[in-house]
């Protein structure tokens, strides 16, 4: 059976208002966009009226589902169910009925939820898995929970659950009665972890695991076939509530593969540069998270609706450059979800029925995710239990800043995947980066490790972790670390010394604007360093070494992530074309060539590429390592409903780089596959 992308369409019937007109809409848009399988909701948004009982999806929500699934089967097209509520959202004046009875969630700063289910409750887990099995009798393709299934987030309580229930339970791990003040002021307490935030977060991870296997064993009892998917939101706060995502996945699927719905980060439209950093840390993260071995339909989302939100190009860009994750399909949330159907004035079905053969051509030939080339951007999803916060006031501290390297790396066309680390985990002769508190997850001699047998990139955050370890800052051959605040009347900018780059000697690069703050290290010579780039002042008096080879393998850029800005400042031309000078003496692989904002991911067999700007690319030149230059390929793009594609020729490739004459237009994605 060949292998199609699934077309998801979220869709909500409101049963006390629809019709024969609303209904043939619904088909005639199905078979217009080539969807291939419908998920209905149930109790969303306007219509949602709080936690329903299993009478009310009984009598009020499945039979029209039921009747429309019916029709839509004669056309082979699919039918899952994406009830909008696990825990609930939030609080919209809702209170949980006398009837159910369970109780609610506790924020960290005492606020207790109105409608928000307690997950320790064990009235809320009889409910959950007697309305997901009630859910199942409609023997749907994949039953989803929603991403409310978590501990954070809940307007108007930030981070759970701190109820009488769970205080309990914490004090008993403690042993030793403790109030929610005391013990919350423990879990975020500056320094190193308190056992107080070990059992927080432990509790939270295992609860989240028990029900989902609850709810599992619920539904594979009424509905063998069904999977079981989930949803997901941004994967650093997700480690603030400690998910173990592999257990939990494991708990969900069952005998059936992974189902994951990562988020695709742009209910509205924003720039897609802007679009192009948060797709690597949120898409290719939770992808990474979630493993290869899972089926993943990523979340397109316009909120609120029509291409007054959201252009249909850059729809199209969305569903297009879900290639570069890997994807199997993607749930398609384009029309609102209060019952007013198909609005045919937005031409989705068009914009859909063209990227369908290109992204049916993918899935057939899947870009493996788990052995991509590149830089390995490495992270934890053990990351909070180790972090050490500073003020110890706000969650927030709790959060991994782990990703800063995938974002700029992939944004600036390097190729680079997100690598989990695990206790299996070992790299030799690899190429790493390493950012925020990472190394906080690793002993010394896991340290010692990496940076021996590897190429790293460092941040200034990962050298202050060096320094704070026993004898680890000989690892870099370095004595001193002095910390500089930005904006304090020190650093301006960074110049690359000895150097021309786009024409200007010396060029610089801003120190002062949307950027961390500077790491002065002090190297003691008992290793080669090579100073690229050095801190200067307002009066152009160098103040110390900004980025810098040791040992001709260990890079650093001596600098911490911006809370608001991340590392915007080093978005730039100059720092661009110094990182790939960087890459090309440390090590080999593959990156665009003079194609700003086009993003890259490849393997042995496929290569991604997908321009996030409006810009078209008059040509792609790709440096290739040797392995990719003996490789024959043939590209794949899409004219209207069409799949072309041609062979590359062997003499494109000059001096490691392959010019292949094809306008890559703005905001498009093409696949190149290797030649059977």
């Amino acid at each position: 059976m060949t292998r199609t992308y699934q077309y998801s369409l979220r869709f909500t019937i409101d049963p006390y208002n629809w019709d024969d007109e609303r209904e043939e809409k619904l088909i005639k848009f199905c078979r217009e966009a080539r969807i291939d399988n419908v998920v209905f909701f149930i109790n969303p948004e306007e219509l949602n009226q709080g936690h329903p009982t299993v009478n009310q999806i009984r009598e009020h929500w499945l039979p029209t589902i039921e009747k429309v699934s019916k029709r839509l089967a004669k056309d082979q097209v699919t039918t899952s169910l994406n009830p909008w509520t696990t825990l609930m959202h939030s609080d919209r004046g809702h209170k949980v009925s006398p009837e159910l009875g369970f109780g609610t969630m506790v924020d960290y700063l005492g606020h207790q939820a109105e409608s928000i289910a307690c997950p320790k409750d064990p009235k809320w887990v009889d409910y959950i898995t007697a309305v997901y099995s009630e859910y199942a009798k409609l023997q749907p393709k994949e039953l989803w929970l929603e991403d409310d299934f978590r501990h954070y987030n809940h307007t108007p309580i930030k981070l759970a659950c701190f109820c009488d229930r769970h205080m309990k339970i914490y004090s008993e791990m403690l042993e030793r009665k403790v109030s929610r003040e005391e013990f919350v002021e423990k879990v975020l307490q500056p320094g190193e972890p308190t056992p107080e935030r070990i059992v927080y977060l432990g509790v939270a991870r295992s609860e989240m695991k028990q029900v989902a296997h609850a709810i599992q064993k619920a539904v594979e009892k009424v509905s063998p076939k069904t999977r079981l998917g989930l949803m997901s939101s941004f994967p650093e706060w997700h480690a603030v509530e400690g998910r173990d995502w592999d257990g939990l996945f494991d708990n969900l699927s069952g005998s059936h593969r992974r189902v994951s719905r990562p988020h695709l980060p742009a209910y509205n439209e924003v720039s897609p540069l802007q679009y192009s950093r948060v797709f690597e840390r949120y898409t290719r993260v939770t992808t990474e998270l979630v493993g290869n071995h899972s089926d993943v339909y990523p979340e397109l989302e316009s909120y609120m609706y029509s291409p007054f939100v959201k252009s249909k190009t850059f729809t199209k860009l969305q569903v297009e450059s879900t290639q570069m994750v890997g994807a199997t399909g993607i749930l398609l949330n384009l029309f609102d979800m209060m019952g007013n159907g198909i609005d045919e004035s937005y031409d989705y079905a068009e914009l859909l029925a063209e990227s369908k053969d290109l992204m049916d051509f993918g899935a057939q030939n899947r870009l493996d995710v788990n052995h991509l080339d590149g830089v390995k951007v490495l992270f934890s999803q053990d990351a909070s239990f180790n972090i050490k916060t500073t003020e110890g006031t706000d969650p927030e501290e709790l959060l991994p800043k782990e990703y800063s390297w995938l974002s700029l790396l992939g944004t600036l066309g390097i190729a680079c995947k997100p690598e989990k680390w695990t206790i299996k985990s070992h790299f030799t002769g690899e190429t790493l980066a390493i950012s925020g508190q990472f190394l906080n997850n690793l002993d010394n001699g896991q340290i010692e490790e990496l940076i021996k047998n590897n190429v790293v990139l460092l941040d200034g955050e990962s050298v202050q972790i060096l320094f704070e370890r026993s004898n680890l800052r000989k690892l870099i051959g370095a004595d001193t670390l002095e910390f500089k605040k930005a904006r304090t009347d020190y650093q301006s900018y960074e110049q690359v010394d000895g150097m021309t780059i786009d024409g200007i000697k010396n060029p610089r690069i801003t120190m002062l604007q949307h950027t961390g703050d500077y790491y002065k290290i002090g190297y003691d010579n008992s290793k080669p360093v090579e100073v690229l780039s050095n801190a200067y002042n307002e009066y152009a008096e160098k103040l110390g070494p900004v980025m810098t080879i040791v040992d001709g393998r260990t890079v650093i850029l001596p600098m911490n992530t911006d809370p608001k800005y991340g590392w915007e400042s080093q978005y730039y031309s100059i720092k661009e074309q110094l990182l790939k000078y960087i890459l090309n003496k440390t090590t080999n692989l593959d990156y665009v060539i003079d194609m700003p904002g086009v993003k890259f991911v490849a393997n042995s067999d496929e290569m991604v590429l997908s321009n996030f700007t409006i810009d078209d690319q008059k040509e792609i030149k790709v440096h290739l390592t040797a392995e990719k230059q003996a490789t024959d390929w043939q590209l794949y793009f899409h004219e209207g409903t069409k799949l072309q594609s041609f062979s590359v020729k062997p003499e494109w490739i000059k001096n490691d780089i392959l010019t292949i004459p094809y306008r890559l237009k703005g905001l498009e994605t093409v696949i190149l596959v290797t030649k059977a």
